[in-house]
């Protein structure tokens, strides 16, 4: 479970700007903690974790703004969305890393919590 919950951490920590550089898993890695995320079991407990991580307030605000949801639901509305487009496939390992490395937010990841990717791309640029 902690494996599974840190390959899609690392999304959410840049978002949240932790200020941490974030490790990447292999691809072997990424496509099995997907397969995983297919068991509902599995899906539920990691959103479930994944939605109590902390973000700063200031990007939690501009979140809500951009994802058009209440500023209380922006953590599990992110959450789901990522794990849902990351279970069905819909981000590639290779937009993962290039996000993760470059902080360039791919059309996958943006489509996931449907908002444009330069409003996303903007997002992290002002906090940079």
């Amino acid at each position: 479970m902690k494996k599974l919950v840190g390959s899609f951490v690392v999304v959410w920590a840049l978002l949240s700007v932790s200020g941490q550089a974030a490790s990447l898993t292999t691809k072997s890695g990424w496509d099995n903690d997907r397969m995983q995320l297919g068991d509902p079991t599995v899906f539920n407990r990691t959103l479930e974790a994944c939605s109590h991580m902390g973000v700063r307030p200031e990007v939690q605000q501009k979140l809500a703004e951009l994802m058009k949801v209440p500023q209380t639901k922006v953590r599990y509305e992110f959450c789901r969305r990522i794990l849902t487009a990351y279970e069905k496939g819909t981000i590639s390992y290779d937009d993962y890393v290039h996000f993760a490395r470059d902080y360039v937010a791919s059309d996958s990841i943006a489509r996931a919590l449907r908002v444009s990717r330069v409003a996303l791309q903007n997002l992290h640029d002002h906090k940079s």
